[in-house]
């Protein structure tokens, strides 16, 4: 399924699985981003571990950490951004369970065989989301865009598209277009594995 994909709205595409277990995927030998990580897997499948992932943001969408005072204290530092706006914000990214254990990412068409994707993440150019979002609304599938600068591929859009099984787009935030890849003319967008055939039509 990925290479289709791949084929309509470019190779900047990831298939992502969560929990499930795999031999023979690479893995990191030190912390990263997520944002980061996903970026990497654009190239070559790679299975990222909860212990791996080293920005306090992607820690809090996958449910390892949850002071979301401290966080918002942290970015708000960062950014300038009010800390009851972070909260707010907060209140409406989602973030995964304590089960989380780590994220197969960049399946390819031979690991799809053993292990199935759960959700699919792309970083894409403005005129394919148009695309996308029509190709949704005939199906009347409604694509969340949140509001928000911050956790955007780790929370608006991972977390978002797998916990509410949606469609999730985001413009980006500073650390997914710093170490994450995300360039000056991509959108970021999530789609779950179940609702893929529409765009493979």
């Amino acid at each position: 399924m990925i290479n289709e994909l791949k084929n309509i709205i470019g190779d900047r595409c990831s298939a992502i699985n969560i929990n499930g277990e795999i031999s023979g995927i690479n893995t990191t030998s030190k912390q990263m981003k997520l944002c980061e990580a996903l970026s990497h897997s654009f190239n070559v499948p790679l299975q990222i571990n909860k212990d791996m992932i080293g920005c306090p943001g992607a820690r809090r969408s996958i449910g390892i950490e949850n002071d979301d005072q401290k966080l918002a204290l942290f970015i708000s530092e960062n950014t300038k951004i009010p800390e009851p706006f972070i909260m707010e914000a907060f209140e409406n990214i989602p973030m995964l369970d304590s089960n989380f254990s780590h994220l197969n990412l960049g399946i390819t068409e031979e690991i799809e065989k053993l292990l199935s994707p759960d959700i699919f993440v792309a970083y894409v150019a403005p005129s394919k989301i148009t695309q996308i979002m029509h190709v949704f609304a005939q199906q009347n599938i409604h694509v969340v865009i949140p509001p928000y600068s911050l956790l955007s591929v780790c929370g608006n859009v991972i977390a978002n598209t797998y916990i509410n099984k949606i469609p999730s787009i985001s413009f980006g935030c500073p650390e997914s277009r710093k170490h994450g890849g995300v360039q000056n003319d991509e959108v970021v967008v999530g789609v779950p594995a179940n609702m893929v055939k529409y765009l493979l039509k």
